[in-house]
């Protein structure tokens, strides 16, 4: 791997970085971010093909952006991932469309990508079913089913009230006075202290929530799976072949 690709990756990794902790306290990707990798991975991709003197490496390029801009298109309108979360996996296709070393789905580095992302949010509630397990703990003080308790161990966990921000959403509201698990979040535009104060009035010390962890921090964990180990989910297929 020569050195102008390993600059890349680290300037990627970085990108990746900081758009994930803006994520994290803002929830909000700046255009910057995509914007930033696209013009390094364009610039990158004209020099290869003056050093070259082969439009190759442009067009490839150009034809990843594209390709990673309708799939990223088509699953913001399937409602599956935010705006901006497309716009930063059009940018890894122009920053690095392929990588040499590693098994990639169909060849393209940002497919992969995704490709681990997706694999890492279905771990996910795994992980948090694992941390309640481990804590002994279950909303045992919610009137709901228990079907709707235990689906809500793979989703939430107990929070203390005076914790609660705009980090976490509220998987539990009150019907007729009784305290109940709700496994649809609804509008994630609530006001946070308002809700807060709700709870203190009515003297909760502790609610079920779920972290809102937007789908860049699977992103970002994915790229470098993708890097160093590739894709995880043709590995397991190659497997079965």
């Amino acid at each position: 791997m020569d050195l102008l690709i390993s600059l890349k990756i680290i300037f990627g990794g970085f990108i990746l970085f900081h758009a994930s902790y803006l994520d994290i306290k803002k929830r909000e990707i700046e255009e910057w971010h995509w914007i930033a990798l696209s013009l390094v991975g364009l610039a990158y991709s004209v020099y290869m093909s003056f050093l070259y003197n082969s439009i190759k490496p442009l067009l490839i390029t150009g034809a990843v952006f594209l390709l990673m801009f309708g799939l990223a298109l088509l699953l913001f309108y399937l409602g599956l991932f935010g705006g901006g979360d497309g716009k930063i996996l059009m940018g890894i296709g122009a920053l690095l469309p392929s990588l040499p070393g590693r098994e990639y789905a169909f060849g393209l580095f940002p497919m992969s990508v995704l490709d681990n992302a997706l694999i890492i949010s279905v771990l996910i509630p795994v992980f948090i079913l694992m941390y309640n397990l481990a804590k002994r703990d279950f909303p045992k003080e919610h009137d709901s089913s228990k079907v709707k308790k235990i689906i809500s161990m793979f989703i939430g966990y107990r929070l203390k009230t005076e914790n609660l921000s705009d980090k976490f959403y509220p998987l539990e509201e009150f019907k007729d006075g009784d305290r109940t698990i709700r496994l649809f979040i609804g509008n994630l535009d609530f006001d946070v202290a308002k809700y807060k104060e709700d709870l203190m009035a009515k003297k909760i010390d502790t609610l079920w929530a779920t972290p809102g962890l937007p789908f860049i921090v699977p992103i970002t964990i994915g790229y470098f799976i993708a890097i160093f180990f590739g894709d995880i989910m043709l590995k397991i297929v190659m497997n079965f072949i």
